[in-house]
């Protein structure tokens, strides 16, 4: 997926920009976009920011030790931008099977790997299809596009490489958002739920939505629910965009209250919470460490604060319950890639709790 050739000449337009706006927009609109323009940097151009051979591939295990070696919040869109130059550059040839099998690649690096892998090898078979593809056409492919992904995926970590289809589709080919929606449910209804959450995590970054003014998180948020053909689309679309919102912004919590005064209004409180939950479990399976950002998501505030009920009802309480019992629980089966797709996580917790 040429993300260079279709937001990188826009990035330092972007950063003057949010520079610029930070003169007029309240801190945590600029710190939002400030948040968006790093996080995508990083992404999109680890081989300038982690200083890759030019005139060689390095091994896999070199590139991931580069990007291991920055901070924790760096280091996770780092680890997502290697995968995707790594396995952009041997699908070329191709000669790519197994790549995230390999065991010199620490588990705490699944969550980002997975994600870029799979961004790479969508906008590959998208390139390929052309601008109109016939329904067979494509449905031939996505099933070839499973089958690489599943081949190149560790155990338990397939989910996450197709999720990514949904973020490609909709951020450079979205007139084919209901044919390859449709497509996908025909051959698996997970993956056509993992599509749209994909969609949604796509919303907070394609253009219109990129920096943070004007009321975007309302309007992402409308788009979620107005292209998904269903309601449990747009629950998982919905959920997509929470994840991609908190996970962001992970180091500021105050983006994350000013995105649920805006979902307060969608009468969707499960995907809601969902995106949170699932984002902060990803970030604890990623920063195993991490006792800095994370424990802010599960401490109640006072209620005399301003929207103490919308933060404790969203945030505190269902993110101190998963973390006592859901994340250990899908940490030890190995389906932590499972929270790439909405599920009431009351339900989750009942089963896990009767197990």
């Amino acid at each position: 997926m040429d993300y260079r050739a279709n937001f990188g000449t826009a990035i330092e337009l972007m950063q003057r920009s949010a520079q610029l706006m930070g003169m007029f927009l309240p801190h945590h609109e600029w710190q939002e976009a400030q948040n968006k323009l790093e996080a995508f940097r990083l992404f999109a151009y680890a081989d300038q920011e982690l200083r890759f051979p030019k005139d060689r591939l390095e091994s896999l295990d070199g590139l991931t030790r580069r990007a291991l070696a920055l901070g924790n919040y760096h280091r996770i869109w780092a680890l997502e931008g290697v995968a995707h130059y790594y396995v952009g550059a041997v699908s070329a040839d191709g000669r790519f099977s197994g790549i995230l099998a390999n065991p010199g690649i620490p588990e705490c690096a699944m969550v980002s790997m997975h994600a870029g892998m799979g961004t790479s090898l969508a906008g590959t078979l998208l390139a390929r299809l052309g601008g109109q593809p016939s329904r067979a056409s494509l449905r031939d492919a996505l099933e070839r596009h499973f089958q690489v992904c599943r081949e190149n995926a560790r155990p338990g970590w397939y989910e996450n490489a197709i999720e990514p289809m949904g973020l490609g589709v909709r951020s450079l080919h979205p007139h084919l958002l209901a044919a390859v929606s449709t497509a996908i449910g025909e051959i698996d209804s997970d993956a056509q739920r993992l599509f749209w959450h994909g969609v949604g995590r796509s919303l907070y970054f394609v253009p219109t939505n990129f920096i943070t003014f004007g009321g975007s998180h309302k309007r992402a948020l409308r788009t979620a629910i107005s292209e998904a053909p269903t309601p449990e689309d747009q629950q998982n679309a919905v959920a997509g965009l929470v994840w991609a919102v908190t996970l962001v912004n992970i180091r500021h919590p105050v983006v994350l209250k000013n995105l649920l005064r805006a979902c307060a209004g969608i009468r969707m409180p499960e995907a809601v919470v969902n995106g949170i939950v699932s984002a902060l479990m990803v970030w604890k399976h990623m920063v195993p460490e991490d006792s800095e950002f994370l424990p802010v998501y599960s401490r109640p505030l006072p209620a005399s604060t301003p929207d103490a009920k919308l933060w404790n009802d969203c945030v505190a309480a269902p993110t101190a319950r998963a973390f006592a019992e859901l994340f250990p629980a899908l940490n030890r089966e190995g389906r932590i890639a499972s929270v790439f797709q909405y599920r009431p996580l009351q339900r989750e917790q009942t089963r896990v709790h009767h197990e």
